[in-house]
């Protein structure tokens, strides 16, 4: 196998990663580009009477929430994230910081060390003409211009409470890798993956 054959099998390796994994993507995101993520909310209103989707449950207040990653030096969008915040059940030092649009969902939950599971609901990949946002309505996203799209929805449910207080989707641009292989000392290429 060539070298180029063998970066792109290891392309395709860590997207798979983070397309499953049920750590917090945003730690994951600043491995593999080797920059720091800088959140950008395009939107953040309260939904009344929203349904809780991932559960199947009935209608909670809400909070829906659009939001893109930068790379920081870069300035690349790396991920494009739909999220309904449910905030019955959401820890209150989340809430207040969420209420703020100053940071990201990842970062919060990283700064705070609270405690949550994740559970991946769906993952894969989509031509940008088949992209939806959690309620099956076309979504367009800021890097469409790709074949597909990789994609991951997923629930966050608190240690204290029993239901979901997040909803995730996210779509990560399938760029976010290109020439990484050729810079010594950045992203996945430094961390020991290769």
């Amino acid at each position: 196998m060539g070298m180029e054959a063998e970066l792109e099998r290891l392309k395709r390796l860590v997207f798979q990663l983070l397309l499953t994994t049920e750590n917090r993507t945003t730690d994951f995101l600043e491995l593999i580009t080797g920059e720091t993520m800088i959140p950008s909310v395009l939107k953040q209103a309260t939904a009344t009477q929203a349904p809780l989707v991932a559960v199947k449950e009935g209608p909670r207040d809400a909070v829906l929430r659009e939001s893109l990653l930068r790379a920081e030096k870069s300035g690349l969008v790396v991920s494009q994230n739909i999220a309904v915040m449910y905030p019955d059940f959401i820890p209150l030092p989340i809430n207040l910081k969420l209420a703020q649009k100053k940071e990201g969902i990842g970062k919060i939950m990283r700064d705070l060390n609270i405690r949550s599971t994740r559970t991946v609901l769906d993952f894969g990949w989509k031509k940008p003409e088949h992209t939806t946002d959690l309620n099956g309505n076309p979504y367009s996203v800021t890097f469409a211009d790709n074949t597909a799209v990789p994609y991951k929805q997923y629930t966050i449910t608190f240690e204290e409470f029993a239901m979901p207080g997040l909803h995730l989707l996210e779509y990560f641009n399938p760029r976010m890798l290109e020439g990484k292989e050729v810079g010594a000392g950045q992203g996945i290429y430094n961390a020991g993956v290769n």
